[in-house]
């Protein structure tokens, strides 16, 4: 139950979770052993989210790191969702309904959230589809705008979603494919890839699309730093060594590419036992180079080349989703050909009004296509060695990622640009490229968990943005300076904090890029100098400490506020008055212990009446030892110093875009759950309808065989048709619930089925008395056995079993008489299972009496003090020496044990008494010697 648990100290903790585990007792008694059976149980989900596909990973305890499948057992599922049909459709099948509602199943999006955009930006041509990035020819969109929180939003008919809440839905989707691969069991934590640029809003909207989807984003985790940590799994450096390693990373829709330090240092307690650490030191993103922008320049020059065979049909296979979506699908199957080949066809059938298209693309032209992509294949490489401040020799390896590197083209400009410096680098191709990053995040989860026992990895990542902080006043009138507190490539993680004094309630603003993307407003100080805190005689102006972290998943909030003000008071101390005639040595001894007070005075005491008590036992203490040196006390004052401290009360104010708020979340997570129970519902009604389809073509077909005329009549049959007819008609009515499907398949089932079953007993029926007569005679048999062999059996029971035996044949023989006179198209007055059920009971009696054993004759007990001359044995003399009574102790229990199988009791019995005897006389002898 716990295989790969963190080591579990306290067994009777343990004891308690399993206890409680397995009977199902109630936690809240148990909390303790709640959360250890919580952390046993733990599963951490890991997504991938590619813009085109996301691949899933799961670990969980007792099994190895694993992608999931999905329900295509598909390792690689599309990242869509269509909202096109009234249950929404994931991967393969949302990316199916494009080509009839393309602005339904959104897609490539998620790069997108968190951005900022004006309401005029969002129409065609404008910022939004320009950072789009892809054509508006094969991709539409309706877009609207949340005014309140300054974002897109996705109109899907008469509804308008968040672009929280679509990833949410694909997050869901991603959860229920983890659960089944799980068995059902639940996982609620999700560690999501992102891109090494993604801002603090775009961070902030994939925790909360997680959180939507019902889960607890545990981090975030760059996308190419996931595949450095998968990579460490099998390379780990020799102790004092440093390698330098390059990720390039060309996906569908981006590139890029991080610089990892590889070192080693000791892992745990066991000695000469390695653990790798990483150590990012930069990364570089280009959005302009990427494998679906290369099926993107194929598609538009397939499509503009049959626009000029075919003129006529050009302005309508351009508005075409159907077409389009042909057209891109097979210029990503052309371009995979291409890999391999210098020559790919180019093939549509039924491209757009029953025209096919048919064409051939050569590599050099594919290339030519996309030379402007491929100038810039090695910007983001220079990029990163740039903000790393190394250059290429210094690299050690090169690995490539992801699933566009496989383009020959990349491959020979990558392998190129290696070969130029001092040393040829080969590329790496160590890691699977489309599912190492997901199986990578997943390991950086689980080494931050004591739930599992992974190789460990120490690893630090760097932040893209630089984040700095300004404390202003609550009206303007005054704020102090910018202070950078990350500057870019700062490593996440870092916890630092604003400290400063004042005296009045303010405003911390944070700035991301010198952009200004919240204010925190922190009050409560003001209120506490008004009134508590008024009466103090304070040293000073409170001091205020703020805490900014930047979390390990890149996101940073203000914390915390403390203010922390010093009292100064007086309190009487009894101090024991020296004589005058005291010596020079206690002269210097009181004059130490006077430095030693003046330094206990000048401590900061944070309860004050137990440090009075303190001296006061020190002062009595000194006058106790000096008690020949001292006159009479003397009461003087002492001044101390007490520390009082107040949490501040904070409230964050966003500026457009906006994140979501906490109560925008619980709405968004309402909403998605009743989607789930609806669509939940429209799936019951579905397999309903198919039952009611398939009961309705069932039914035609059953009234017309033989046996079911046999045992209906022509009105039956007519009625169960005309319910046939009418049913057939309503299915396709729209409206109907789920109970109405439910009444009328058991209006149909309520009158076909006991025809199925009358006809069933009346083929049956033929064969029933033969076997009842088999069986009574069988019964017969054992009676008269039983009375000529078994004279032991009780005619008691013998009688009894007769009775039952003779109600049975009176209660067939008058079955038979009632069925000769019912018609075939009614019930049956017996059935084949009500017979034999019947006669098998009364078979049984007989059988149990038949099995009965004869008892054993009982032999009379022999009279303790029974006399030699009434025939029994005389009790042998026991031996005198101890080897002759362990030899005959052998033989008796040789001689106990055949007596015993052959169910000798007595002689066993007598056996038993003379092992006793033997073994205290063999004591006896020994305790003798």
């Amino acid at each position: 139950f716990f295989p790969s648990c963190a080591v579990l100290e306290d067994s009777s903790l343990l004891a308690q979770a399993l206890q409680v585990g397995s009977h199902g007792a109630s936690m809240e008694h148990h909390p303790a052993a709640a959360a250890l059976l919580a952390t046993c149980q733990a599963q951490i989900m890991s997504v991938d989210l590619g813009h085109e596909f996301f691949k899933v990973a799961l670990m969980k305890q007792g099994a190895p790191l694993e992608i999931v499948l999905n329900a295509h057992s598909k390792r690689k599922t599309t990242t869509a969702v269509s909202y096109l049909e009234a249950a929404r459709v994931f991967g393969d099948d949302a990316m199916a309904h494009i080509s009839k509602a393309p602005t339904k199943v959104p897609t490539f999006f998620h790069s997108l959230l968190g951005q900022n955009f004006t309401a005029e930006e969002l129409h065609s041509g404008g910022t939004w589809w320009q950072k789009f990035g892809l054509s508006e020819s094969f991709y539409r969109f309706e877009l609207g705008y949340d005014e309140e929180r300054g974002a897109p939003t996705f109109k899907l008919g008469d509804v308008e979603v968040q672009g929280e809440e679509v990833l949410a839905s694909i997050f869901s989707f991603a959860k229920q494919m983890a659960q089944d691969s799980a068995d059902g069991k639940p996982v609620r934590e999700l560690v999501v890839t992102v891109p090494s640029d993604a801002t603090l809003r775009q961070r902030q909207a994939i925790v909360s699309a997680g959180e939507v989807a019902g889960c607890r984003v545990l981090t975030l985790v760059h996308e190419t730093s996931a595949y450095a940590v998968h990579r460490a799994v099998d390379v780990t450096p020799d102790k004092g060594a440093s390698d330098i390693h390059l990720f390039y990373n060309l996906g569908s829709r981006k590139a890029e590419v991080s610089v990892v330090r590889f070192e080693s240092r000791n892992a745990g307690m066991v000695a000469g036992k390695m653990a790798p650490v990483l150590t990012v030191l930069a990364s570089a993103v280009d959005d302009k180079i990427g494998g679906h922008l290369m099926d993107l320049r194929i598609a538009e020059a397939m499509l503009k080349k049959f626009q000029e065979k075919h003129p006529k049909m050009a302005d309508g296979v351009a508005k075409n989703p159907r077409a389009l979506r042909k057209i891109l699908a097979q210029a990503q199957k052309t371009k995979s050909v291409l890999s391999s080949n210098k020559v790919a066809p180019f093939i549509v059938e039924s491209l757009y009004e029953d025209t096919d298209f048919q064409t051939t693309m050569k590599r050099e032209d594919f290339e030519a296509m996309c030379q402007d992509m491929f100038e810039t294949l090695t910007r983001p490489i220079e990029n990163a060695l740039k903000m790393a401040n190394i250059t290429l020799a210094d690299v050690n390896f090169v690995e490539v990622v992801g699933g566009a590197w496989r383009v020959p083209k990349v491959q020979q400009l990558l392998s190129d640009y290696l070969k130029s410096s001092d040393k040829a680098l080969p590329l790496g191709q160590h890691l699977n490229g489309e599912e190492a990053g997901a199986m990578g995040a997943a390991l950086v989860a689980a080494n931050s968990s004591s739930s599992f026992r992974v190789k460990k990895i120490f690893f630090s990542d760097i932040t893209a943005h630089e984040y700095a902080v300004q404390v202003t006043a609550l009206d303007g009138s005054w704020e102090k300076n910018l202070t950078v507190l990350y500057p870019v490539n700062s490593p996440l993680g870092g916890k630092k904090k604003l400290s400063f004094t004042l005296e009045e309630d303010f405003r911390v603003k944070v700035f991301e890029d010198g952009v200004l993307l919240s204010e925190y407003t922190c009050t409560g100080l003001k209120d506490l100098l008004e009134g508590k805190w008024k009466e103090y005689n304070t040293t000073g102006p409170p001091k205020i400490s703020v805490s900014v972290p930047l979390e390990t998943s890149g996101i940073l909030e203000v914390k915390q506020p403390m203010a922390t003000i010093e009292e100064l008071y007086w309190v009487n101390v009894t101090k024991e008055k020296p004589k005058p005639n005291v010596t020079k040595a206690n002269a210097s001894e009181n004059a130490t212990e006077g430095e030693a007070e003046s330094k206990a005075e000048s401590k900061e005491d944070k309860e004050a009446d137990k440090e009075e008590g303190k001296d006061d036992k020190a002062e009595a203490a000194e006058g106790s030892n000096d008690t020949n040196a001292t006159d009479e006390p003397e009461v003087v004052l002492k001044q101390k110093k007490k520390k009082h401290e107040k949490k501040l009360k904070l409230e964050r104010m966003d500026y457009k875009p906006k994140a979501l708020s906490e109560e925008k979340i619980e709405q968004l997570q309402k909403r998605l759950k009743e989607l789930q129970e609806h669509e939940e519902e429209v799936a019951a009604m579905a397999g309903l309808r198919n039952e009611l389809e398939a009961y309705i073509y069932g039914s035609r077909d059953k009234l017309e065989r033989d046996d079911i005329v046999k045992v209906s009549t022509e009105e039956q049959r007519q009625e169960i048709l005309k319910l046939c007819t009418e049913y057939e008609e309503w299915m396709y009515e729209a409206g109907a619930a789920k109970s109405e499907f439910e009444t009328k398949l058991k209006a149909l089932q309520d009158l076909l089925g006991p025809m199925e079953e009358r006809a069933i007993e009346l083929e049956a029926r033929a064969d029933i008395p033969e076997a009842v007569e088999e069986e009574i005679a069988a019964i017969k048999d054992m009676k008269k056995h039983i009375a000529k062999n078994m004279s032991w059996v009780s005619s008691n029971k013998t009688d009894a079993a007769a009775e039952k035996l003779a109600e049975f044949e009176s209660w067939w023989a008058k079955k038979q008489e009632q069925q000769k006179t019912l018609p075939l198209h009614e019930a049956p007055a017996y059935t084949k299972q009500e017979v034999m059920s019947a006669i098998s009971k009364v078979k049984k009696e007989w059988d149990k009496l038949k099995k009965m054993k004869k008892p054993k004759e009982t032999k009379p007990k022999k009279e303790k003090n029974a006399s030699k001359t009434s025939g029994e044995k005389p009790e042998e003399p026991l031996p005198t020496d101890v080897d002759s009574v362990e030899k005959e102790l052998a033989d008796v229990a040789v001689k106990k044990m055949e007596a015993v199988e052959k169910e000798d009791f007595d002689a066993a019995h007598v056996l038993k008494q003379r092992e006793q005897a033997l073994s205290e006389q063999l004591k006896k002898l020994k305790a003798e010697l």
